[in-house]
């Protein structure tokens, strides 16, 4: 059995631990004109290798760092929630939603690059009378669901999801 009458509050694993790591640095200390080469310009520095032995530590005196959620990322979370609870109670703004994409996508317009088209597609775009009633019905459809797009929470919402999406392909 071993007995350790001067230190009691130690476990044995740590006790035996210790010194060994004690005799690992007395070692490298030791051998230091070993592991540097014949052939160095600076023979009375220790080499790299007996250096990390040298400044290898045993325990961290680094303080913790505890994750946090930004609470803007989680506001942000909370809209984009209420946005897509209400397109699934009400399907029929997801299907005038679809059908101005199809649209969009049938004039010529990239809708899955993220970018907007110049003023003079838009002004092109809107003269269209397809268009122009898609999008009347969309933004009334959207008024019956309660979303409002002139909210500027719903669109850094909206813009958010947006560049979530682009993000995931």
């Amino acid at each position: 059995m071993l007995r350790r009458p001067f230190i009691p509050h130690v476990p044995v694993t740590r006790a035996l631990a210790i010194p060994a790591l004690r005799l690992a640095h007395t070692s490298a200390l030791r051998h230091a004109p070993l592991a540097t080469s014949a052939h160095s310009p600076a023979p009375s520095r220790p080499s790299l290798q007996t250096r990390e032995v040298l400044l290898s530590r045993s325990f961290s005196t680094t303080p913790r760092r505890y994750a946090e959620e930004d609470p803007n990322l989680q506001a942000m979370f909370a809209q984009q929630q209420k946005l897509l609870k209400l397109l699934q109670d009400k399907p029929e703004v997801l299907d005038n939603i679809k059908e101005f994409v199809t649209l969009l996508q049938n004039n010529g317009v990239d809708v899955h690059s993220g970018q907007m088209p110049s003023k003079m597609d838009m002004f092109r775009l809107l003269m269209k009378t397809e268009i122009r009633e898609s999008a009347m019905k969309m933004a009334s459809a959207f008024q019956e669901a309660g979303i409002d797009l002139q909210s500027k929470d719903m669109m850094q919402s909206l813009m958010a999801m947006q560049k979530q999406f682009k993000d995931n392909k």
